[in-house]
C-alpha cells in the first residue's frame, strides 16, 4: 500500500513537469491562427508603420511560430513590397501574441526577396526604418526602440539594390547571413553570397541612437562580371564615365566606409572611407575615354583589352584617385583626380615614362625645341560621369614661341608626322 501511495505521489511533479508541453500540444491543436495571423499582421504593421501581408501562420510544437509568405511593402499598400519572404520562424509565445508584444529572441528568414532603393530625389526607400524615432524626453531618453536581445539569420535571399540617381542595379544571389539587434538600436551582421557570379563577403554595424544613426561597413567581392546595372562604379573608376554601352570585365574589390546622420545632406558631409579595385581584363571598345583618345592617337586592336588597379579615398564629398594604373600598352597610363558625389569629375592622364622611352636624338631635338616631354604626354580628363570631356593640356604655341622662329611650315608639317609616329609607336 505504501509503496502505490509512493507511486502516486510521485506521479504529481511529473504531471507539473509535463504539463506546460500538455498546454502547448492543445495549443498547436486547437489555437485559431487565422484570428492569429491577422493579429500578428495588426501588431507588425504599428511597429513598423507599412503594410504587412500575410498567407498564413502556424504555431510549432517545439514552441515559436511559423509565417508563410510574409509580405512588406509601403505604407497603405502592398502592391510593390521591398519584402516577400517564403518562410520565417519567430520563438514568439503565444502570450506574447495576444497581448500584442514582439519580444522574440531569435528571428529565422529563409527564402527570401528583398530591395534596397535610392530614389532618384536622393531619399531611401527604407529611410524610415534605418533611422529610429526622433530623440524622446529626458525622462525616457534611454528606453530601447526595438528588440532587446534579437538573433537573426538570413538564408537562400535575393538582395536587389537599384540606385536611381547613379541607374545602377545589382543583384545579389545566394544570399546568406547572421547578425544580432541589441538595446533597440545596435544591429550588427555579416552577409555573404554572389554577384555576377563572384562571391561577395560583407560586415556591417548600425546604430540607431535617435537623432544620430551612424553606420560602418566593409564589403569585399572577387571575380565579379561587370555589367550594364554597374554604373556606379564610374564614380570610383573615371576609365568608365560617359559610357553608355556595356564594358566588359572581372572586378575585384575591398572597401570600407562610414558616416552618420539621418539626411542626405549629413551623409555627405561625414561619408569616410578607402578602398582597392582591379579589373583584370577590361575591355575598353565602346567607352568614352578611348573614343576621345583616339581622336589624337591610333590606339591597336589588341591594345583595347586592358588591366585596371587603382586606390581610392572618400572624404569631403569626393572620391579621390591617387594613382589610377591603366594598362593598355607597353607603358601604362597613370590617371590622378577626383570624382564629386554630384558627378562632377577633374583627372590629369599621363604617360608615364614617356621621357624614358624616347630615343635620344629625338629627346635632344624635342629639347632644342624646348618640348616638355612630361606635359605633352598629358591629357585632362573633366566634365561629368555621364558627360567625358578629354583635352591636352599642353598649351599650344603661340606666334612668337621658338618652334615658329625655327621651323617653316613644311618643317613643322613634318615633325608633326613624326609626333604622331612616336605616340602610334609607344601605343603598340
Amino acid at each position: 500500500m505504501k509503496c502505490r501511495r509512493f507511486r502516486r505521489l510521485m506521479l504529481i511533479p511529473v504531471g507539473i513537469a509535463l504539463l506546460p508541453a500538455l498546454v502547448w500540444s492543445l495549443i498547436v491543436v486547437v489555437a485559431p491562427t487565422d484570428w492569429a495571423r491577422v493579429h500578428l499582421v495588426s501588431v507588425l504593421e504599428r511597429a513598423s508603420g507599412r503594410s504587412v501581408g500575410l498567407e498564413s501562420l502556424s504555431i510549432c510544437l517545439g514552441g515559436g511560430v511559423d509565417l508563410v509568405n510574409l509580405k512588406i511593402g509601403a505604407p497603405g499598400g502592398l502592391a510593390d513590397p521591398w519584402m516577400e519572404a517564403g518562410k520565417v520562424h519567430l520563438d514568439l509565445s503565444l502570450p506574447s501574441l495576444l497581448f500584442g508584444k514582439l519580444d522574440a529572441t531569435d528571428l529565422e528568414i529563409e527564402n527570401a526577396r528583398l530591395r534596397v532603393l535610392r530614389r532618384a530625389d536622393g531619399s531611401l526607400e527604407l529611410a524610415d526604418l534605418v533611422r529610429s524615432s526622433s530623440p524622446a524626453p529626458q525622462s525616457t531618453a534611454s528606453e530601447p526602440c526595438g528588440p532587446s536581445s534579437l538573433k537573426f539569420r538570413l538564408q537562400g535571399a535575393e538582395v536587389q539594390v537599384v540606385d536611381e540617381p547613379t541607374h545602377s542595379h545589382v543583384t545579389l544571389e545566394r544570399v546568406n547571413g547572421e547578425g544580432l539587434w541589441e538595446d533597440g538600436k545596435n544591429i550588427n551582421g555579416t552577409l555573404n553570397g554572389y554577384v555576377n557570379e563572384g562571391p561577395f563577403q560583407l560586415t556591417g554595424s548600425l546604430d540607431r541612437t535617435p537623432g544620430r544613426p551612424s553606420f560602418e561597413g566593409q564589403f569585399r567581392a572577387d571575380s565579379v562580371q561587370l555589367d550594364d546595372g554597374m554604373s556606379i562604379l564610374r564614380y570610383l573608376v573615371p576609365v568608365l564615365a560617359g559610357t553608355s554601352t556595356k564594358v566588359g570585365g572581372v572586378l575585384t574589390m575591398e572597401m570600407y566606409l562610414r558616416g552618420e546622420g539621418d539626411t542626405c545632406e549629413r551623409l555627405r558631409e561625414t561619408l569616410l572611407g578607402h578602398g582597392q579595385i582591379t579589373i583584370d581584363p577590361i575591355e575598353l571598345e565602346g567607352t568614352e575615354l578611348l573614343a576621345e583618345v583616339e581622336r589624337n592617337i591610333a590606339i591597336p586592336r589588341r591594345s583595347r583589352v586592358a588591366s585596371l588597379n587603382s586606390d581610392f579615398a572618400v572624404k569631403n564629398g569626393r572620391v579621390t584617385s591617387k594613382r589610377l594604373a591603366l594598362n593598355m600598352a607597353k607603358t601604362p597610363l597613370v590617371i590622378t583626380g577626383w570624382t564629386d558625389f554630384d558627378g562632377r569629375l577633374d583627372y590629369r592622364m599621363s604617360l608615364e615614362g614617356l621621357a624614358d622611352r624616347v630615343p635620344d636624338r629625338a629627346r635632344r631635338l624635342l629639347a632644342d625645341l624646348d618640348v616638355d616631354l612630361d606635359g605633352l604626354s598629358t591629357l585632362r580628363l573633366s566634365g561629368t560621369v555621364d558627360d567625358l570631356t578629354v583635352s591636352l593640356t599642353t598649351p599650344k604655341p603661340g606666334p612668337s614661341s621658338a618652334v615658329n622662329h625655327l621651323l617653316d611650315r613644311q618643317d613643322k608639317q613634318r615633325l608633326k608626322m613624326i609626333g604622331q609616329e612616336l605616340r602610334d609607336k609607344l601605343f603598340r
